[in-house]
């Protein structure tokens, strides 16, 4: 069973399984938020059994696991986008932290093989400049509405890993994801469909925030790694060393500041980056620099990370090129999306 499975990163997902575990039987789950675009799933629809459902519903997903009976659960679902959290944080809440948690619950009452939940690098807050990166045992510091609610859903995690050891539960990090499907607030395809559209490129701040950046079948790839590795033991040590449950860190080792991102894109459509770049407010609490490290996961299941970046960010720029239907659906659908902090806190979306 798959868990948000209309969002960009579980929608990649349920196409990346179907293509490298032929047979398999996917339950794609979703409440169809605003964020949710059922369009992701056209091409694989009759391969799939798609169910509208909400992870806060305990009833309903208890329900969901007794008729269907999943061996795996990996969790997606989840509010992700940082300025709508500032905006709406207790919407993020009840998803991140809440959700969370009765899903772990359902799956405890009803078991299932292994339970995956999918987490973020901003959990650990902000990483010092010249600091080491961050790894599975460095303490959560969350600094944002979205990452204190997808914090306190990890906090979930890992109590669950260790008060109910007959429970197979694993969780990963990761890094900041790109690629096909995303939604168009999100940088790289908010950089794309302004351009596409004519509009100039926001650029909060100085765009020196520093960022790592993962292609999304990288990630796809870890999720499959790790619900197919072995179980591992969750050792009365965990307790002091969180480095030692099974927490798992997804990254590519691939930093590049927001600006130059955005130097990117602009790149490959061949546009100069002075006539489209608008500098614009900072969004409120912006962390400036963020990096994990993928050791562990390399070292133990033999992870690497194959689409490189270049490649990754110019396949991704020609998706959003040669699919405007898709992208212009959702802006016809949502309006505008950019966020004006002129006002500080208090900002809220344009048009809204």
């Amino acid at each position: 069973m798959v868990t948000g499975a209309c969002g960009f990163i579980g929608s990649n997902f349920v196409h990346y399984l179907l293509d490298r575990v032929p047979g398999s039987t996917v339950v794609a789950l979703d409440n169809l938020s605003f964020a949710a675009n059922e369009a992701n799933l056209d091409a694989v629809r009759d391969r799939i059994r798609f169910v509208v459902g909400d992870i806060c519903d305990f009833e309903g997903m208890a329900g969901l696991y007794r008729r269907l009976r999943p061996d795996y659960v990996v969790n997606f679902a989840a509010e992700s986008h940082n300025d709508r959290a500032v905006v709406d944080p207790s919407s993020f809440a009840r998803t991140n932290a809440l959700g969370a948690q009765t899903l772990l619950e359902v799956s405890r009452r009803e078991p299932v093989r292994r339970h995956l939940h999918v987490s973020t690098i901003e959990v650990y807050g902000e990483l010092a400049e010249g600091a080491p990166y961050f790894t599975e045992a460095s303490p959560l510091n969350a600094k944002t509405p979205y990452s204190a609610a997808k914090a306190a859903g990890d906090q979930f995690v890992r109590a669950y890993m260790q008060t109910y050891r007959e429970m197979d539960i694993a969780m990963t990090h990761c890094a900041n994801n790109f690629g096909r499907f995303q939604f168009p607030e999100k940088l790289i395809p908010l950089m794309i469909t302004n351009v596409l559209r004519g509009r100039k490129v926001p650029v909060y701040g100085d765009g020196l925030q520093l960022r790592d950046w993962l292609h999304v079948d990288d990630h796809c790839g870890a999720i499959l790694a790790i619900l197919h590795g072995p179980r591992p033991e969750v050792p009365a040590a965990a307790a002091l060393d969180p480095g030692l449950l099974p927490i798992w860190d997804v990254s590519s080792r691939n930093e590049r500041t927001n600006l130059e991102i955005v130097h990117a894109v602009l790149g490959l459509l061949g546009k100069r980056p002075e006539e489209w770049i608008e500098h614009v407010p900072d969004r409120p609490n912006h962390d400036r620099r963020y990096l994990i490290e993928p050791a562990k996961l390399e070292s133990r299941l033999g992870w690497r990370p194959q689409v490189p970046f270049a490649e990754g960010l110019e396949a991704t720029v020609r998706w959003y090129v040669d699919h405007r239907a898709w992208w212009e659906a959702i802006l016809a659908r949502t309006g505008e999306l950019a966020f004006d902090w002129s006002a500080g806190a208090r900002a809220t979306r344009s048009g809204s």
